[in-house]
């Protein structure tokens, strides 16, 4: 079996891809969430895995005072690229969401996308909810996001998964699935970019491994951590489960 590269390693290889790739798979509006959250608060926010900037980029233009940080130097150099483009000046850090370089100087810290899914051991998960924790101001809130696990087709093939328009040619994506145990899915996604004519530009391969979290695990991660779970979302919307939720989101305090 192929052997599971780090993020770094995965978001290093698809940077230049994310924007037409991940972030065009998020149908809901998890930007003015994260947005309302913050202004609520009040206080200075803190981006884990802060990526390409899809989120953060839009919360520093709506004037809300953030900072981020993210593994992979490829993702940050896309942020940097964008941010140039629409005149603002975010400040980011080359860190590990895992051992964070800061003191307790934020109100909100942030997991987006389902950051946590990557946390594939106990250890993982703890540190990174510790350092949460650790950064914050008293009374500061954690926002963890997860997806909702769904019935995954597992297979020894790839299968296709879309095919996009990218550039002057396209992205085509496929993906095969295996299961490593109950909450763990190894996924190998394979990108394909292609011309105008349908010759093959550039092949990229990648190989994660997640872990996925039903609402159950995700409040004991939250109360284990010492966190006190203030309200629950789904789809960044509504309060109450939904019977097509895809995301799942636990807001919860830090105490003093």
């Amino acid at each position: 079996m192929t052997e599971a590269l780090s993020p770094r390693q995965s978001y290093d290889r698809i940077a230049h891809l994310y924007d037409a790739d991940m972030a065009a798979n998020m149908r809901f509006d998890d930007v003015a969430f994260y947005a309302r959250v913050c202004r609520a608060a009040g206080r200075r926010a803190l981006e884990l895995g802060c990526g390409n900037g899809r989120i953060l980029l839009d919360l520093i233009a709506r004037g809300i005072d953030a900072v981020g940080v993210d593994c992979s130097r490829a993702m940050l150099m896309e942020l940097s690229r964008k941010a140039g483009a629409r005149a603002l000046s975010p400040r980011v850090c080359l860190m590990d969401a895992r051992a964070l370089g800061f003191g307790a100087s934020f109100g909100v810290v942030l997991c987006p996308f389902s950051l946590v899914t990557y946390m594939t051991t106990a250890e993982d998960l703890a540190r990174l909810t510790s350092e949460a924790r650790r950064v914050l101001e008293p009374a500061g809130i954690l926002v963890l996001d997860a997806f909702v696990p769904q019935p995954s087709v597992y297979s020894d093939e790839f299968r296709p998964d879309y095919e996009r328009p990218y550039g002057c040619g396209s992205l085509r994506r496929s993906k095969r699935i295996r299961r490593l145990s109950p909450a763990i899915n190894r996924i190998e996604r394979c990108y394909e970019i292609r011309g105008e004519s349908g010759a093959l530009i550039e092949r990229i391969e990648t190989v994660e491994d997640i872990h996925t979290f039903a609402r159950p695990e995700l409040l004991d991660v939250m109360r284990h951590a010492g966190f006190k779970v203030e309200s629950e979302w789904w789809n960044y919307a509504a309060r109450s489960p939904l019977a097509d939720g895809q995301f799942y989101t636990l807001i919860g305090w830090r105490g003093r």
